[in-house]
């Protein structure tokens, strides 16, 4: 077996139908599969891409196949952390593509790459051998103070050019902590920590942006305005998973999202000030204002 081959088979076959709307026949899988290797189909037969299949879904908790009803071949089932395999799988797949050192200099990702260093593979150590970890870790928002922290980390989370851990504290309360920040860790082997599912955490962010969370808070009806413009631009890349679109015409673009209002989601609104307009609710709106006007008076001229 070519196990690059396989990677890469599987790579562009997830990341194909990482949309919950991909619909391919059998020969349309068969010739999109194939033009990853030069054109060439030989070799690459159903029988082959029914076993990778499987081998996604071990891997990855993405099942495809060929669906009746919808008349091809597109995902039944996906798992709760599928959306966070298939947005690693994608750096995978742009790099396997350019086979052409010439091409390299051609292609520039983001140049500002979040740090992973050994503290990194050391808290997924301690995820994976269940031990609990003890840190000292800068408070930015406490003049720098240092603080140690008991911690059971059960997720590694890459947020806006950051990597943080999250995990529970002693009392079971949830908490975030960014990995530059983190000055000294000591990995607690005699004390282990009991498994549970994920699912409370990835929930928590499934509603909410960024990197914040708070349970605390209600999940609220968010409406949004923008010019014609910077309505565009945010209609091509969503702020969350639950945008839509409630109204469009030839001035201006009107959202909405339904999330917990974060200081994330506050400062990734204030991105497009020049001509963002909140419906609702008021108090959000009444945020924006009061951040803006303070904003106009530390920059008078």
């Amino acid at each position: 077996m070519d196990t690059v081959a396989l990677i890469k088979r599987i790579v562009r076959i997830t990341n194909k139908f990482s949309s919950p709307n991909t619909i391919l026949s059998k020969d349309e899988l068969l010739k999109f599969v194939s033009q990853g290797f030069g054109g060439n189909n030989a070799g690459i037969t159903l029988r082959t891409l029914q076993r990778d299949f499987d081998v996604i879904y071990d891997i990855f908790q993405i099942r495809i196949g060929y669906s009746r009803t919808r008349k091809g071949y597109c995902v039944i089932d996906r798992g709760i952390m599928a959306h966070e395999y298939e947005r690693l799988l994608q750096s995978f797949e742009l790099l396997s593509r350019i086979d052409d050192n010439a091409l390299l200099s051609c292609v520039q990702a983001e140049h500002r790459l979040p740090p992973i260093g050994d503290l990194f593979y050391e808290i997924l150590c301690a995820i994976r051998n269940r031990c609990i970890i003890e840190i000292t870790y800068e408070h930015y928002r406490n003049v720098n103070k240092l603080g140690v922290h008991i911690l059971s980390p059960r997720l590694l989370k890459e947020s806006q050019h950051r990597w943080y851990v999250i995990g529970y504290n002693d009392a079971d309360e949830l908490r975030v902590y960014a990995l530059e920040r983190i000055k000294g860790i000591n990995i607690l082997e005699h004390r282990k920590f009991k498994s549970k599912p994920i699912e409370e955490i990835n929930q928590l962010f499934a509603e909410s942006y960024g990197i914040w969370v708070d349970n605390k808070q209600e999940v609220e009806d968010i409406v949004i305005k923008y010019d014609k413009l910077d309505g565009s631009f945010v209609k091509s890349l969503p702020l969350h998973h639950t945008q839509r679109v409630l109204e469009e015409n030839e001035d201006s673009v009107t959202i909405g999202l339904q999330l917990r209002i974060t200081n994330d989601f506050v400062m990734a609104l204030l991105a497009r000030s020049r001509s963002i307009e909140i419906i609702k609710p008021t108090y959000l709106r009444q945020r924006i204002y009061k951040t803006l006007c303070d904003a106009i008076e530390r920059n008078r001229v």
